[in-house]
């Protein structure tokens, strides 16, 4: 039996491409920029029933798409950032992107019930799984998260089933042992400009976990410092992977106020929407090819300031989908990211 039938690949086709030309990821404004005779309500309850549809399985359709995207970044190491984002009504996407350039591309997500706030260890492991038989074994990974993702449960899951390294916010209220001493890391007397770390310390928040690193930093500009546990051995380097953890929300704001405003699609349902984040994902890699295309080939003076790139990828990629088709001029579709251009030397 095929994991997948035509019928529904081409109604998926249908709803990327309604996306992309609506810039909103609700079903009614989709299906009317589908350049098809079929009427707009009948392409509209055709997306519906893919949504609605309980045997199209999002990681069957997606994995292999998130796999090339890993095997074309392969050479480089990996840096995985993992948050969530409000989704559709009253429902959340757990996501893990892989970093590239200024933003994240969408690896593997959940979605589920709930409000922004912190969801279980068991969730964050849930979305792990998903991805965590894509990664090449000699891979070098290095995981980001929040506050959120310093659970014991979790980074015990890290250490039991792959050889990932991990960096992730923690409160200042965590109690980590140190030695003969335990203590909430708050107790750590820190300045503006400074850096303190414990190099073997065991984190305590609700069963002792490590050895690993504990430290604090407070950068110039900022009101506050940060707390971050890693089981990388340099301090510079763990606080230079954690920035990278920001770009996450570069692809949730494409995926939102800039770009496809899911987080207004009306849809209720967690596997409903998990099934419409499955389009509006595959439409931001096709923007990302096309923002790497023109870049390559030179010709984003066409749509972008002819002396600098004020432009990010993605938006290049929607100014020159548009440009393509004012133009009437082949429109390529591609749904990862070339090596040769991402090593191409036009892309920066």
């Amino acid at each position: 039996m095929k994991p997948y039938k035509q019928g529904h690949v081409t109604t998926l086709a249908m709803m990327i491409t309604g996306i992309v030309m609506s810039h909103k990821a609700q079903l009614s404004m989709m299906s009317g920029e589908v350049p098809v005779w079929a009427k707009a309500a009948s392409i509209e309850k055709r997306m519906h029933r893919f949504v609605q549809n309980e045997r199209i399985d999002v990681p069957t359709y997606y994995m292999p798409f998130a796999a090339a995207l890993i095997a074309a970044l392969g050479s480089q190491r990996l840096v995985l950032a993992m948050d969530g984002s409000q989704v559709g009504r009253g429902c959340m996407a757990l996501i893990v992107g892989v970093v590239y350039k200024q933003r994240a591309l969408p690896l593997a997500w959940i979605v589920y019930s709930g409000q922004k706030g912190h969801t279980t260890a068991e969730r964050h492991i849930e979305v792990l799984r998903l991805l965590e038989p894509l990664i090449p074994a000699e891979a070098e990974v290095i995981l980001l998260g929040d506050g959120e993702y310093d659970t014991v449960t979790m980074l015990q899951w890290l250490e039991a089933h792959t050889t990932w390294h991990f960096v992730v916010r923690t409160a200042k209220s965590s109690v980590v042992q140190f030695g003969d001493y335990v203590f909430p890391l708050s107790d750590l007397p820190i300045a503006p400009d400074k850096c303190l770390v414990l190099e073997e310390a065991f984190f305590t928040k609700g069963a002792a976990y490590g050895p690993l690193m504990a430290m604090v930093y407070w950068e110039l500009g900022y009101d506050e410092p940060i707390y971050l546990l890693s089981n990388l051995c340099d301090a510079a380097q763990a606080s230079a992977y954690y920035k990278l953890r920001y770009r996450l929300e570069t692809l949730f704001s494409d995926q939102k106020s800039r770009g496809f405003h899911i987080h207004k699609s009306h849809l209720s349902d967690p596997n409903r929407i998990s099934r419409l984040l499955l389009a509006a994902c595959l439409a931001f890699i096709w923007m990302m090819y096309l923002g790497l295309l023109v870049m390559a080939t030179g010709q984003q003076g066409l749509i972008d300031r002819t002396h600098r790139r004020d432009k990010s990828i993605f938006r290049l990629g929607r100014d020159w989908f548009k440009h393509l088709l004012k133009c009437d001029l082949a429109l390529p579709v591609r749904f990862d990211l070339p090596l040769y251009l991402i090593l191409h030397e036009n892309v920066r």
